[in-house]
């Protein structure tokens, strides 16, 4: 059974996955990301988050496993991809996108950064959090997901905010690879359009779920039905 890695978002933890891991056909790996889940606070480049997920990859003696990051996690998966390709040998971005940010989203990173160090954790975890639900999500999971970003530090989410608003553009990347990649997207997404989910995504497998951003923990069955049968598809590749 392929090994396959799986990458949180931001202010998040493998929780997000736990619905979701038991229904993939893999050996699944959800990481706690330097800085989250009550970790030491992480780095504050994407290439330093991504160094530590290859890090990790190999003193768990995984051979080329898949690597699936949601929001966040996309954005480092997307590092992997460019620079570790061959130690990798797939892909999928869930609910995120190759594309770096925008003039427009950076200064939103940086009032967020100010927000939280001027007001801590829980203000910003609760004004975040159901920014990235819909508005007929579940409550229930909006008070989980909120729970688990409680577990942040200021450095921790203020780190990890540098480390996405400086992130390189990987549309190029995603686009070139030889690796297979998958990628999911939420048309309920508060934040993402469907064409900035899939720039770079044309030689890829692509679905599109009715959900939000937080697809993974809303519709569990739905999005492992999705990876399970591009699993099946991408293993004649010999992924």
């Amino acid at each position: 059974m392929k090994a396959l890695v799986l990458l949180h978002g931001l202010c998040g933890s493998p929780q997000y996955f736990e619905q979701l891991e038991p229904l993939l056909d893999a050996e699944v790996h959800a990481f706690i990301l330097p800085g989250h889940a009550g970790t030491e606070v992480g780095p504050e480049t994407m290439d330093q988050f991504a160094d530590w997920v290859i890090e990790e990859i190999r003193l768990r003696n995984l051979d080329k496993p898949l690597v699936f990051g949601h929001s966040f996690g996309g954005y480092v998966t997307t590092n992997l991809v460019r620079r570790y390709e061959s130690e990798l040998s797939g892909f999928g971005l869930i609910h995120s996108t190759a594309a770096s940010d925008s003039e427009e989203a950076k200064e939103k990173r940086n009032a967020a950064i100010n927000k939280v160090i001027e007001g801590g954790v829980k203000p910003f975890i609760d004004d975040m959090i159901p920014n990235v639900f819909s508005s007929d999500s579940d409550p229930a999971l909006i008070r989980q997901a909120i729970a688990i970003g409680y577990e942040m530090t200021v450095d921790g989410i203020v780190n990890a905010q540098r480390a996405i608003r400086d992130r390189e553009d990987e549309v190029n990347t995603v686009e070139a690879t030889e690796l297979t990649g998958l990628f999911i997207y939420g048309e309920k997404d508060p934040n993402m359009n469907e064409e900035r989910a899939f720039l770079g995504a044309s030689r890829h497998t692509t679905a599109v779920v009715p959900y939000s951003h937080m697809g993974m923990m809303e519709a569990p069955q739905e999005e492992a039905a999705i990876i399970n049968q591009w699993l099946q598809e991408a293993s004649h590749e010999k992924i």
